[in-house]
């Protein structure tokens, strides 16, 4: 689903105050989006956290008094190199697939970065093909990956990737990756203006969301997200 106005207007067009006021409805018709992180909600019911190794699970946290709390993710993996903390989208109950590369699907996040090694690959979040294992070499997917302090969008196919550098990595940011029927847009934070547009190695495989981190050097990588959403096509 997806919002749209009530009334649509032309420039220098009059309307009732109860037009602009309650202006947004939503749409089934196009869209299907989904909300994944609420406040009601623990991880278990929306993630499946299998694929983590030696890390911590990731956990429901919140923070704040009464009246004002804030809830978020932590995934966090310990002091130990090659520790993984991972949660990927459920469906139906378990992990699997959720969209294909047709139903030109958009993933918008944000993501705090608490702690990392400034070298290595370390955090991974987007798109992924479900089965394969977080930090695989060249997976099927479209999605962010930070390496080196830097931030790098990657499309892969399974067999080969496309990495292009974004720049470095800052502590809190909202995130977008956005399906063309060529290519596939990378956002941070402003999301009028997209950072890096990639046509080479678009996967062609179903999809989930996944979101990782792992131990290099022995630092205890930890992230939190406090809102994912998910966007595709309605197939008729």
């Amino acid at each position: 689903m997806s919002y749209r106005h009530k009334a649509i207007k032309s420039s220098l067009d009059v309307g009732l105050v109860s037009e602009w006021n309650d202006d947004h409805i939503l749409d089934y018709t196009d869209e299907i989006e989904e909300q994944l992180l609420r406040i009601s909600e623990q991880v278990s019911e929306v993630w499946d956290t299998s694929q983590t190794s030696g890390g911590n699970a990731p956990i429901w946290s919140q923070v704040g008094s009464s009246g004002s709390k804030h809830a978020f993710v932590v995934l966090n993996t310990g002091a130990v190199a090659g520790n993984i903390s991972s949660m990927r989208l459920k469906l139906g109950g378990s992990a699997g697939n959720v969209t294909s590369p047709d139903d030109l699907p958009i993933f918008t996040a944000t993501i705090n970065v608490d702690t990392i090694s400034t070298t290595g690959n370390v955090v991974e979040f987007g798109f992924f093909e479900n089965s394969t294992n977080p930090f695989t070499t060249n997976q099927s997917g479209a999605y962010f990956r930070i390496k080196n302090n830097q931030l790098y969008a990657v499309s892969g196919t399974g067999t080969a990737e496309t990495e292009e550098i974004i720049g470095a990595i800052s502590t809190y940011n909202q995130y977008r990756i956005e399906f063309g029927s060529s290519n596939i847009k990378y956002y941070v934070n402003d999301m009028s203006a997209y950072k890096v547009s990639i046509a080479t190695n678009r996967p062609t495989t179903d999809l989930t969301i996944k979101i990782s981190v792992i131990s290099v050097n022995n630092v205890d990588s930890t992230i939190r997200t406090d809102g994912v959403s998910f966007v595709r096509l309605r197939k008729k």
